[in-house]
């Protein structure tokens, strides 16, 4: 690698024709040209940022009531006019759609419980959730609640009727996150500003006792004001497999008796998830028993659906964990339904999420607090306010239904086509070193091989338009589509190899190109984009299609300008990377924050060198100036938009403004914890580094052969340097890194393989 930047870097008297810019030319002009190259590509990323700002939407004033009714274990697959009919008339004249279940450790219960009253990425610690009544006695610590919880916190518990008594065991858990998270965040912004919460309902199962409510609704000393997660709450039934089951009508004592008292009152019906801790049992006693709770639940909906005062008051059903049944078909997609005050009939969306149907278990915090007009002002929560839209005319459940098994089925879709492809890049890249050096005469069988490898992220894109029964169908298409896509592109290209990569680069960035412009819905359902379930990212381009966009990018620029090196060329393909940073960074299409910093660079670092400009100190300067702007103008863009608007980005520098260089230190830090453990669990490591392998061998094998490949071919040496930055770049600031490094890495090796097939025959 150290030769190929030397040879590039060298000056040579063979690459010296260029118009009006070569490396003949005097220091001064040098220099000047360096500095009227960074101004034009300066001012093309300032020009965006001159767009008008969007008007923001009306806050909502505080007119009633919260009921927020917590169903764990619930599916959408549930909800059906013949088992729910009240939940079903619920979603008819509200609004439904689909909750992520992320939380900082999994997708458990308790970890749900508390990242959703912190509106922030939360788990527990080794104790897991300890709630109580006050005057309960807490197992083996021979103690009451209230005396346990002053012990172990030196907090007085006062008036509280409910106490998360281990507290301190899961604050000292979270020291060791890099996360802003403040659990008990939306209870204590809630009790700051004199408004009262309740919680009723326990998860008690007959094994432990479990009361995960306690969480969501406390503040951030553990209390809560008022309610019941006791014995009260359950019954000991003798005509059903659970030990424990919900005491609805001791539910509806109290939600009545809270009413006058209480502005945010939770209600935790837990029997689906008793249900799953139950006794083995024949499959027909178990769906009996469900459908008998399904129509439990669904009957105390309807009465809190007819007991609120839907002109002012707003009721929200959550489910915060998904059963086991759906997590095992990789549907981690738990519903939501709203209905009430300024909801009408629709969907939910959430500008976290900037999808439809898909909201954050995160935003549910903010949600509430903007309906008390209040505000998360210490930036804690990561979460935005739930927004309805109307859809009359369309049936949302079963859209939000289609939309929950469409996404499964990617999910599950995922690890059989990607490790599939990853296998496939890495047995393809060895033997084809060992035939190049060893076995010239198997070379023929080489050239359809690598160019199936460059068509397959392009045949992924599309993947996601079918609807089909099963899954070994969609894997069936995806190489049946491969291999058609591969022997019509050689046929096209006359069996040039080269050419035909060329061409499939560019068809690849053209698509994606217009995917981003059109609202990345490809991108959304390729097994190559992100996985809303997983609640990492939920729009914009992704990292896998990130590096793919920047590799391929750069390999056609470089590919077109070694055809037709002429300074119109150059700024054909200067205009067509600034195009491509936009469509990357812009935060109106989606904001890949990391392509931010990755694409500018990259793509500067190449016209530079297809320029033949040498890089003096004030062409480094300039290169750092560019994208320093690019990043401060695209962050204050997106930070001065409506919070309804605004991506990642605008909120990332919303916090840093607010809370200094100590939170961009834990922006870094997280980012940088991210990407070392994908380091050392992803796949993609294993083509990174077999790449990395592959590269360093034909620098010293065959001997010359590399250095007389490039002196012939000097622009795609450039090119190949340029994707090398990128890989480097994402690597370091992107927090899935090396996913993008190792996408981007794809159209490095495998045109440096058909050249130097080529070259050896």
């Amino acid at each position: 690698m150290e030769k190929m930047f030397f040879l590039l870097f060298r000056p040579g008297p063979k690459n010296s024709n260029f118009i009006n810019l070569t490396l003949n030319s005097t220091k001064i002009k040098s220099c000047w040209r360096q500095i009227v190259l960074s101004m034009a590509v300066i001012l093309l990323f300032i020009i965006p940022l001159l767009s008008p700002l969007y008007a923001s939407v009306p806050e909502q004033q505080k007119t009633g009531q919260v009921y927020l009714l917590v169903i764990d274990k619930l599916s959408i697959n549930d909800i059906n006019i013949a088992t729910t009919p009240q939940l079903t008339e619920i979603i008819d004249k509200g609004a439904v759609g689909l909750c992520s279940t992320r939380t900082l450790k999994g997708y458990n219960t308790m970890n749900t419980y508390l990242t959703i009253g912190s509106g922030n990425l939360a788990r527990t610690n080794k104790s897991g959730l300890m709630g109580f009544n006050k005057d309960e006695m807490v197992p083996q610590q021979h103690q009451i609640a209230s005396v346990f919880y002053q012990n172990m916190t030196s907090w007085e518990p006062g008036d509280s009727s409910c106490l998360l008594v281990n507290l301190p065991d899961i604050l000292t858990g979270m020291k060791s996150e890099s996360v802003t998270t403040i659990p008990g965040a939306m209870g204590q912004i809630l009790a700051d500003n004199g408004f009262t919460t309740c919680v009723l309902g326990n998860a008690d199962n007959g094994i432990e006792l479990m009361r995960p409510a306690v969480a969501l609704g406390m503040d951030a000393s553990g209390q809560v004001a008022l309610g019941d997660v006791g014995g009260s709450t359950r019954l000991s039934p003798q005509d059903s497999i659970l030990s424990y089951k919900t005491n609805y009508e001791y539910l509806k004592e109290q939600t009545v008796l809270s009413t006058e008292k209480s502005d945010l009152i939770i209600l935790d019906l837990t029997d689906l998830a008793r249900l799953e801790n139950s006794p083995p049992t024949f499959e027909e006693v178990i769906q009996n028993e469900k459908s008998q709770i399904l129509g439990e639940i669904d009957s105390f909906a309807g009465w809190i659906n007819n007991e609120m005062d839907s002109s002012r008051d707003l009721l929200l059903i959550v489910s915060p964990s998904c059963s086991r049944t759906e997590t095992v078909n990789k549907n981690n997609f738990a519903p939501i339904i709203a209905s009430g005050f300024g909801i009408n009939k629709g969907y939910l969306t959430s500008p976290a999420t900037q999808r439809e149907y898909i909201i954050a278990n995160t935003d549910i915090a903010p949600t509430i607090l903007n309906f008390f007009n209040l505000k998360n002002t210490d930036n804690s929560m990561i979460g935005r306010p739930i927004q309805g839209i109307p859809a009359e005319n369309i049936d949302n459940l079963n859209e939000a239904q289609k939309l929950a098994n469409h996404t499964s089925t990617t999910s599950r879709l995922r690890t059989p086509l990607i490790k599939g492809y990853v296998g496939a890049l890495i047995i393809i890249l060895l033997i084809a070193s060992i035939i190049i050096l060893k076995f010239k005469k198997l070379q023929y069988i080489l050239q359809p091989l690598i160019i199936a490898m460059v068509c397959f992220p392009l045949v992924l894109l599309f993947l996601g338009l079918l609807n089909l029964a099963y899954d070994w169908l969609y894997i069936m298409a995806a190489i049946l589509a491969t291999i058609i896509l591969t022997f019509l592109s050689l046929l096209l290209c006359k069996g040039n190899g080269f050419l035909a990569f060329v061409v499939l680069s560019i068809v690849t960035v053209l698509a994606l190109d217009m995917d981003v412009l059109t609202g990345t819905h490809l991108i959304q359902c390729s097994v190559l984009g992100y996985d809303p379930m997983s609640g990492a990212r939920y729009y914009g381009i992704g990292n896998e299609y990130m590096g793919i966009l920047i590799g391929a990018s750069i390999a056609a620029g470089a590919a077109l300008y070694e055809k037709r090196k002429n300074q119109w060329t150059l700024l054909c393909i200067a205009l067509f990377f600034f195009a491509q940073c936009y469509l990357i960074g812009m935060p109106s299409l989606g904001a890949q924050s990391d392509g931010v910093i990755t694409a500018p660079l990259a793509f500067l670092v190449s016209l530079y060198l297809f320029s033949e400009i040498r890089l003096s100190f004030i062409g480094y300067l300039s290169i750092a100036g560019i994208i320093i702007l690019t990043v401060l103008g695209v962050s204050y863009y997106d930070m001065n938009r409506p919070p309804e608007l605004q991506s990642h980005i605008g909120r990332a520098a919303s916090q840093i403004m607010g809370g200094g260089w100590q939170e961009a230190l834990t922006i870094i830090t997280r980012k940088l914890q991210v990407n070392i453990k994908l380091i050392r669990y992803t796949i993609w490591s294993r083509v990174f580094i077999v790449i990395l392998l592959v590269l360093a061998t034909f620098i010293y094998f065959p001997v010359g052969a590399m250095k007389d490949l490039f002196t012939r071919r000097p622009i795609i040496l450039k090119g190949f340097v340029g994707i090398v930055t990128a890989a480097l770049v994402a690597l370091i600031v992107n927090d899935s890194g090396i996913v993008a490094a190792s996408t981007t890495s794809i159209y490095l090796v495998m045109p440096f393989l058909l050249m130097m097939m080529k070259h050896q025959t």
